[in-house]
């Protein structure tokens, strides 16, 4: 990526909630607690079905230009799927449910950040600029940017390679759920547990009990773990042990330079053994 590159992240879109049941909804129904989101703050979440499968995975975030209005960002084709999930609730909640599609979201480096907007506050995982607004979560060395003026970031070169955001998302074990990894998935073979993802203090959501029952009594949790590769591998292809027995599945995978870069979920038969894949 040139200097002053922004990545062009065309794959992600809102879901807007307004009205005074907004809250009410989503505590409800998501993963996150609601509580923690506020004017600096956003959340991660996810919401899973009756049997503790990830429907869809998102960022939460408020909508500053509305009194109890909130924003869920993820992918384009999961945000119309979760409204109408969520439009089944609407009937008993004050709120509206509503699809933007006209904001850009772009990732952008840390450094460049802090170099063209000293205002930055590291500390908040949301913030408001001029014409745009700012996410942050887990170490990630990118950011998203979101703004309905792209026309006022023309000073910063726009790269449609998504491989350094993808590593970037690799390195933190960080998977967002897509068309193809709906409902195949609990939050723990995601690597949710390891991440704020899923907040196991707060009261129930659909599927809750499973995925709560899943963490605490398990004897075995899903392992993540990164791996390098010399050739390209297909997302959600299977780990191989010695013995041709699946054991995960490649999540992600990234190229940098000469290496492809994977991330793993490991299932319960995996015990350190070596592997391929």
């Amino acid at each position: 990526m040139e200097e002053k590159g922004l990545i062009n992240l065309e794959y992600l879109s809102i879901l807007e909630l307004n009205g005074k049941g907004s809250f009410e909804l989503l505590q409800g129904q998501i993963t996150a607690d609601m509580e923690k989101v506020s004017d600096n703050e956003s959340v991660m979440g996810a919401i899973c079905d009756i049997k503790g499968r990830v429907i869809s995975s998102f960022f939460v975030t408020k909508n500053l230009k509305e009194d109890g209005g909130y924003f869920l960002i993820g992918d384009k084709e999961l945000m119309t799927l979760t409204k109408d999930l969520l439009q089944k609730y609407q009937p008993f909640y004050d709120t509206t449910l509503s699809l933007q599609n006209h904001y850009n979201f772009f990732a952008i480096k840390e450094s460049y950040i802090l170099r063209d907007y000293p205002d930055t506050n590291l500390n908040q995982s949301f913030q408001e600029y001029d014409n745009f607004w700012r996410i942050h979560f887990l170490n990630k060395e990118f950011h998203i940017i979101a703004t309905t003026e792209s026309n006022k970031l023309q000073n910063y070169h726009l790269s449609d390679d998504i491989d350094p955001w993808i590593l970037d998302e690799i390195n933190n074990f960080n998977f967002e759920v897509s068309s193809v990894s709906t409902s195949k998935f609990t939050p723990h073979e995601l690597g949710y547990h390891i991440t704020p993802r899923v907040d196991f203090e707060k009261g129930c959501y659909t599927g809750q009990e499973i995925v709560a029952r899943m963490h605490y009594r398990a004897k075995k949790l899903p392992k993540m773990l990164i791996r390098e590769s010399n050739e390209k591998k297909e997302i959600l292809s299977k780990v191989l042990d010695n013995d041709k027995k699946a054991i995960g599945l490649v999540l992600l995978t990234a190229k940098k330079d000469e290496q492809n870069f994977c991330l793993l979920s490991m299932n319960k038969n995996f015990t350190e053994q070596p592997f391929e894949f």
